[in-house]
């Protein structure tokens, strides 16, 4: 007869208050699958810390915009921590512990329809997340009613993509990969009085 005893595993996830520029662990699990649910009132980057016999792997990182949330699943023991990028408030962090998908993360999609740019081609935040992606997603696709100008701010606050939208077989659009985090910002090309354009933001 077999007596061997099989410790549980233990899946815990925490919420905290995260003092500007600090951080927390904020999610652990000793082995097993597990998936989280995170969301921050602030800009945030997580460490997914995998943990082994021989001791810890290098962090698997995600950034978190402000007021959106992210989901992430694995499996093994692992620690995540969370680092408040905010250097002047406190991030509340929010964690849920969720039921493994066996199939992976399922896909995710959110259209904004009837946006307009700006007038007098001013640079305006893109979308309704204050130029970030909506929350859960880390694309987007773009569709303008004429030619406009992007670019891209990254964490740190420097700018690191412009680009234009052109025309493509009589239509304009343009697919972005647009990381949570990263803050995207339009206007149009000529000044005028704002172009209309719609977007779709999605998780692969």
């Amino acid at each position: 007869m077999d007596c061997t005893l099989t410790k549980p595993i233990s899946i815990q996830s925490f919420s905290r208050s995260i003092a500007a520029d600090g951080r927390a662990i904020i999610a652990r699990a000793d082995g097993g699958r597990w998936r989280f649910f995170v969301q921050s009132s602030e800009l945030a980057l997580i460490d997914i810390e995998q943990q082994g016999t021989l001791g810890s792997f290098k962090s698997k990182q995600r950034y978190i915009a402000a007021q959106s949330a992210i989901e992430i699943q694995g499996q093994g023991a692992v620690e995540i921590h969370c680092n408040n990028l905010s250097s002047s408030t406190a991030a509340d962090v929010e964690t849920w512990n969720a039921e493994y998908l066996p199939g992976g993360l399922e896909p995710v999609y959110f259209a904004e329809d009837g946006l307009t740019t700006p007038a007098s081609a001013a640079y305006g935040a893109m979308g309704s997340f204050g130029g970030y992606p909506a929350p859960f997603t880390n694309h987007c696709r773009l569709y303008v009613s004429a030619q406009v100008r992007l670019k891209a701010i990254a964490p740190n606050g420097n700018e690191i993509f412009l680009s234009g939208v052109q025309a493509v077989d009589e239509r304009y659009f343009i697919d972005l990969d647009t990381p949570q985090g990263y803050k995207f910002e339009i206007r149009e090309s000529v000044s005028g009085s704002g172009i209309n354009y719609g977007l779709v933001w999605y998780r692969d």
